[in-house]
């Protein structure tokens, strides 16, 4: 159809908008949430200006209009009558106090109009004597809709509970006909975007049947006879939910509104003829066909009117032109249907009219063409070529001339796996095996409510947020959750909910790059994410972003820039694994056979080399719905024609393959019920999904549970055994492909081989009964286990096979001779992946790798504390040093000794040594020169070391004063109490070089000794003065130094405090200098 049979026009604001005709079909009338009624005139186009009826004080709900008057019903309660085809209020009709007039309906002589309001109960008013009302009471909620049966007194009312009661109201009393069940939604709430939808039964003009949306979304034909199904109306291009419908006056078409999209079926054969789409995104409330006109009017939510001349293909009669009877009620199909005459002999027009045309022009340009109705791939484009129509083919009768009418495929938009559009104020923004991210819009709409809910609680702890992005695209990884909106890019990895320096966000710099999609993926964990788990070294994962630039852009767990690649064609979805990315991408344009040309890379996070590409098998004609990975770790996919798809070989490099895994059409559920599914994820068993039923494109609300179904390979054989052991091999060769680089084999890879080679064994056994040992020896060789081929030897014997058991212990020893098949395979791996190694899995932080022990996590350590490594506080260890100077004798004190009195010990002969000006006397003790009868005690049971005791020689703190080894003897030091009595005795003197030092020494002998201190070595003298001084030579001469006495062997810390104890009351500690020694 051409655009110019489109008339579009801005009517109302935004919200519930509602639609009629006059009964000559000349005018139009339009209510909506402004309070407004425009009248408009069909013949004009979109520039009039219409006629303006703004008495309602809330937003008008229904429309009606007779030959003398037309009404309105709006929120406040009144039901108004206006002049016809005027603005100019006549009066009220009745009033719903505070209640919402819903609907309005005249019967066909427009003597009784019907009212439904919030209420259970419906009015039935008089409209030559508006004071007498008829009250039908029956429905147990609010009814909703209201229609009349043509040239009858039966109507039917539909209720917001989802039930349908006819009524039979040709009696004083009215009558329930019939009611009808669960047939319609269930919409309670009116707030609720599904409460704008259309749920009343549309009657055909026979009065036969009626027209209904279903609540799977079908529009379903009802039978006037026994209140049955007789029909459905469902095509492969119509997807979503059905809002609105209306029949043409004639009966031959049927106008359904989906979403935003009208569609026009034929009512005998059920297919779609004609399609328009104006304001993509604009739910249609309510459509009408003019009932004069050759013309289909609606209006959306956005407040447009519109109006499409001319809808029905020019090859066929128009929606007003009379069909015989036999066409207008005959809905039936199939092989016992009686033949429909759509164009109906007796007005003239039949398919022999149509006969002799052999060539087909352009319907749009009005030329004859010759129309196959039995054709049902018959669809017309009329949107400019932008559709997906399956390319149609007319064949001339008589001369079998062939004409193609080719359309261009529509491409598929980018998605994201596992998001739903809003379904009134909730959406599902991502579904798979680990959990849900659901998305509620706020009442200020200043913000979204996310909840991030996992299956698994004891892994990962569930949390929610205030989105302020509004983020339309989610995705839940292993690592942690992603979130993008247009511009901007958020990262919350787990463990980090209650603490937000973890999370980090990603913006761009030109303000016109969108996003398209976005994936994070990452190792599974070790253990639970519930805590912020620092200590794991395999950090956050990584995350990829595709943005409307074609581009690529890796990101690390923490926000680090890595790489930007081009994808070199236009995006549509990915998917994270743990060590990849696949990219499913449109590398071209669509074909014109129906192909979507979808291609896909997978890329490496290391190295971002591309392992894998390839074309999706994807059916001509369909397309991409889901895209996840298996419990296994593999690729997979699922289409619009139910056929599931997974990656095999997808760690070899360029080796990857397509293995069909499960056709959705051959379940045994399915038979007999119509119904679709939602793809949440696969297991070698299982095929877990969301069950939608009817027309049903997406899950609601409230979450509907996770269904398995059998994962069954499409095989046509009858064998199902095969096919399980086949299924088994293939995930069995994926998990062995996943080992690391090391690893032979699994517990789990092993169990599976047992139960694989029982497998074997039953269908050998069944080979062995029927003769067929070729198919034996082809099993036996596919057997795991050594210990299974003596098994399979004794199924022969018992069958008396005689060769085909020396085939199996042929094939014995064949096995064993030959390499480990683990250690095969491992090698086979290493040569495969010599780049692409499997990712190592790093320890904990806490987990022992060293030795030393785990530390355990704060506030879960019950243990005692650990022992505090105190030096000061140890004991002390006696030790003997090495050198020439020390005791000969190895004997140690025990400390069986330790409490035995000090013993004084005898000292030999002193002598003189020479000492250094700054030198500090050495306390070493010469055992060799003692008593042998002298012990030496070990020090005290004290935690504090002994300062006197000998140090080792290797100790770091040594005294940095203390004589180095050398060549020289030492000699015992003169008893320092005599160098006091010496000094005192001393007058004072002017400091020279070779003072009588000596001499002083000799005179002090003979006096009592004095107390001193322990250090007394450099003691500042009583008068304050230095004696005995050592003046140092200026210029390169060294230092004289004094030669003094000294004793043989060191003063022990026994013989110190023995001598201290016993020194006479009165004396005074005194302290010496080097200076004047």
């Amino acid at each position: 159809m051409t655009s110019s049979n489109i008339i579009t026009r801005k009517a109302h604001s935004d919200g519930y908008t509602c639609l009629t005709f006059s009964t000559d079909g000349t005018h139009a009338f339009t209510g909506g949430s402004d309070c407004a009624v425009r009248i408009w005139k069909v013949a004009e186009g979109a520039e009039q200006e219409p006629g303006n009826a703004i008495d309602a004080d809330q937003p008008v709900t229904t429309l009606a209009a007779s030959d003398d008057y037309w009404l309105s019903g709006s929120e406040d309660g009144l039901v108004r009558r206006y002049i016809k085809h005027k603005d100019e209020l006549h009066g009220d009709v009745t009033e719903e106090t505070a209640l919402c007039v819903r609907c309005i309906a005249l019967d066909e002589g427009a003597t009784r109009l019907a009212v439904t309001s919030d209420n259970p109960s419906a009015k039935v008013i008089n409209m030559e004597n508006t004071l007498k009302v008829t009250t039908l009471h029956g429905h147990r909620h609010n009814v909703r809709k209201a229609t009349w049966r043509p040239k009858s007194s039966i109507l039917s009312t539909s209720s917001s509970d989802g039930e349908i009661i006819l009524w039979d109201l040709s009696g004083e009393e009215p009558m329930i006909l019939h009611t009808m069940d669960g047939l319609i939604p269930s919409v309670p709430d009116p707030n609720s975007p599904d409460f704008l939808h259309d749920c009343s039964a549309v009657w055909h003009p026979s009065g036969e049947h009626f027209f209904v949306i279903s609540k799977t979304h079908d529009v379903v034909c009802i039978s006037s006879k026994d209140w049955t199904q007789s029909g459905k109306y469902v095509d492969k291009d119509v997807i979503g939910a059905t809002t609105a419908l209306a029949v043409s006056p004639n009966g031959a078409y049927l106008a359904t509104a989906c979403q935003s999209t009208v569609f026009i079926w034929t009512t005998d054969k059920r297919q779609v003829i004609a399609r328009q789409s104006v304001n993509p995104g604009a739910v249609i409330t309510q459509i009408a066909f003019s009932p004069k006109e050759h013309v289909i009017a609606w209006t959306d939510a956005s407040g447009n009117f519109v109006r499409w001349r001319e809808p029905i293909p020019l090859n066929l009669p128009n929606s007003v032109k009379r069909l015989s009877s036999a066409t207008a009620t005959t809905t039936r199909t199939g092989p016992d249907a009686p033949q429909v005459d759509l164009f109906g002999e007796a007005d003239g027009l039949s398919l022999d009219n149509f006969k002799d045309f052999d060539d087909l022009g352009d319907p749009s340009a009005g030329d004859k063409v010759d129309f196959d109705i039995d054709d049902a791939d018959f669809v017309i484009d009329d949107v400019g070529n932008y559709l997906e129509d399956k390319p149609s083919r007319t064949r001339g009768k008589e001369d079998g001339l062939v004409k193609e009418m080719v359309s261009i495929t529509k491409a598929q938009p980018a998605f994201q796996p596992g998001a739903t559009p809003f379904q009134g104020n909730k959406r599902f923004m991502a579904y798979n095996m680990l959990g849900v991210i659901e998305a509620t819009r706020s009442e200020q709409e200043e913000y979204n409510l996310v909840n991030v809910d996992f299956f698994d609680k004891s892994a990962r702890k569930s949390f929610h947020f205030n989105d302020t992005h509004k983020c339309h695209l989610a995705y839940l990884g292993e690592r942690g959750a992603l979130f993008s909106s247009d511009t901007v890019v958020l990262y919350k990895p787990y463990g980090s909910w209650t603490i937000s320096q973890n999370d980090w966000t990603y913006t761009f710099k030109k303000a016109d790059i969108k996003v398209l999609g976005i994936c994070a993926g990452g190792l599974t964990p070790s253990r639970s994410l519930k805590n912020n788990s620092d200590s794991d070294l395999m950090g956050f994962g990584n995350v990829v972003v595709a943005t409307s630039e074609g581009h690529l852009i890796f990101l690390s767990g923490t926000g680090r820039e890595r790489r930007i690649l081009a994808l070199g064609g236009d995006f549509v979805t990915m998917v994270a694994g743990d060590e990849w990315v696949m990219v499913v991408y449109r590398a071209g344009a669509t074909t014109i056979d129906g192909s979507q040309s979808l291609c896909y890379k997978m890329y490496h996070f290391d190295d971002f080399s591309v392992r894998q590409r390839d074309e999706l098998p994807i059916p001509k004609g369909h397309t991409l719905k889901w895209i996840g990975i298996s419990q296994e770790g593999a690729p997979v996919i699922y289409d619009s024609a139910g056929l599931v798809h997974l990656v095999a070989k997808h760690r070899v490099p360029h080796h990857a393959t397509w293995v069909c895994v499960l056709d959705t059409n051959l379940l045994e559920r399915r038979a007999g019920k119509d119904e679709s599914y939602w793809p949440i994820g696969i297991s070698a068993s299982a095929f877990m999904c969301l069950i939608l039923k009817g027309r049903q494109e997406y899950p609601g609300f409230p979450r509907p549970l996770v269904q398995e179904l059998p994962l069954r390979m499409p095989f046509n054989t009858q064998n199902e055994k095969e096919e399980e052991i086949e299924r088994e091999l293939l995930f069995k060769e994926i998990a062995m492909e996943s080992l690391d680089g090391d690893e032979l084999s699994t517990d789990d890879i092993l169990s599976k081989e047992r139960a694989i080679d029982k497998e074997f064994v039953v269908l050998i056994q069944n080979a062995c009964k029927e003769d067929n040992i070729n198919r034996a020896v082809e099993l036996t060789k596919l057997l795991h286990n050594l210990q299974t081929f003596d098994i399979v030897a004794k199924i022969a014997d018992f069958y008396h096979l005689v060769g085909f058991k020396e085939k199996v212990m042929v094939l014995k020893r064949i096995r064993e001779d030959s390499e480990d098949r683990f250690e095969a395979a491992r090698e086979k791996r290493r040569r495969w992946n010599k780049i692409d190694t499997r990712p190592q899995r790093l320890p904990d932080v806490d987990v022992d790798v060293s030795g030393f022990g785990a530390r355990p996590k704060a506030f879960q350590d019950f243990g005692p504390p650990p022992a505090v490594y105190r030096p000061g506080l140890t004991r002390a260890t006696p030790s003997v040093e090495g050198t020439k100077y020390t005791s000969l004798s190895s004997d140690l004190p025990s400390e069986d000794t330790w409490s035995e009195p000090l013993l004084t010990p005898s000292f030999p002969t002193s002598e003189k040594r020479k000492r250094d000006e700054f030198e500090d006397v050495e306390m070493d003790t010469q055992q060799s020169d003692m008593s042998s009868s002298i012990s030496v005690p070990p020090p005290p049971l004290k935690q504090k070391a002994n300062p006197f005791a000998r140090k080792p020689v290797t100790e770091v703190n040594k005294n940095p004063f203390a004589r180095k080894a050398g060549s020289k003897t030492i000699k015992q030091s003169e008893s320092f109490f005599e160098k006091v009595d010496a000094a005192e005795n001393t007058p004072v003197k002017s400091k020279k070089k070779g003072s009588n030092l000596g001499k002083n020494k000799e005179q002090d002998k003979s006096e009592g000794p004095r107390q001193q201190t322990l250090f007394g070595l450099f003691g500042a003298n009583q008068n304050g003065e230095k004696k005995g001084s050592v003046k140092r030579k200026t210029g390169l001469t060294p230092p004289v130094v004094e030669e003094l006495e000294s004793q043989a062997s060191d003063v022990t810390m026994a013989e110190v405090s023995q001598t201290i104890e016993t020194q006479p009351e009165g004396w005074e500690e005194t302290q010496l200098n080097e200076d004047e020694l």
